[in-house]
């Protein structure tokens, strides 16, 4: 039996059998994964969980008999096959999977971990060349940013790294707020420049 995962407010929960999805927060519109899927779908796309949403018809008042189903009645057939499946094309549609995870692996340091959800759902609506100029980015390193600010904070270079030229302007005139203000960006530079990374893939995500 498939298991499913959930994007729920930003988080990224489960897995999950389906009779345990709608307890567990989804709705039509939440964004779902299972093995098998390229990317992540909203949960009324896959007829497994659409099914799930449509409340039964009421019977028939009064209720009359119908007839009987003849030789070769086949019941419902399911559609043998649905778009959200699809794996990417020759033209270069959609972006494997494990290419996603991989970008998400290699740099799950460099963004908030609130909006790493996020970006592995709008990456996997992105196409193939998008994807591949996105990883080509440029991203601030955390850490670097960390050393920066407790070598040389007071002189505002932990700033210019993030491109903040005015904070950096400012820690460089009055020695880091006499010092002060130098020892706070030992504990925010981190996700300042976290912050910084999301602020700069955003504008390439769909």
């Amino acid at each position: 039996m498939a298991q499913y995962y959930l994007a729920v407010n930003g988080q990224q929960l489960g897995p999950f059998e389906v009779n345990q999805l709608i307890p567990n927060g989804m709705t039509r519109d939440t964004m779902v994964w299972t093995q098998g899927l390229p990317s992540w779908v909203q949960a009324d796309s896959i007829p497994e969980l659409a099914s799930l949403f449509v409340a039964p018809a009421a019977p028939a008042y009064p209720p009359t008999p119908g007839p009987a189903p003849g030789p070769g009645y086949g019941g419902y057939q399911q559609q043998a096959s649905y778009g959200a499946y699809q794996q990417p094309n020759a033209s270069g549609f959609g972006v494997d999977k494990q290419k996603i995870d991989f970008f998400i692996m290699s740099n799950k340091d460099n963004f908030p971990v609130d909006k790493l959800p996020m970006i592995q759902q709008a990456m996997g609506r992105m196409d193939e060349g998008t994807f591949n100029n996105l990883t080509m980015l440029q991203f601030k390193s955390p850490m670097t940013a960390l050393l920066l600010s407790i070598f040389c904070g007071s002189l505002g270079v932990d700033r210019f790294y993030l491109g903040d030229t005015g904070l950096g302007v400012g820690k460089l005139l009055t020695a880091g707020g006499c010092g002060i203000w130098a020892i706070i960006d030992w504990f925010k530079i981190q996700d300042a420049t976290r912050e910084k990374n999301f602020e700069l893939i955003s504008r390439y995500l769909p």
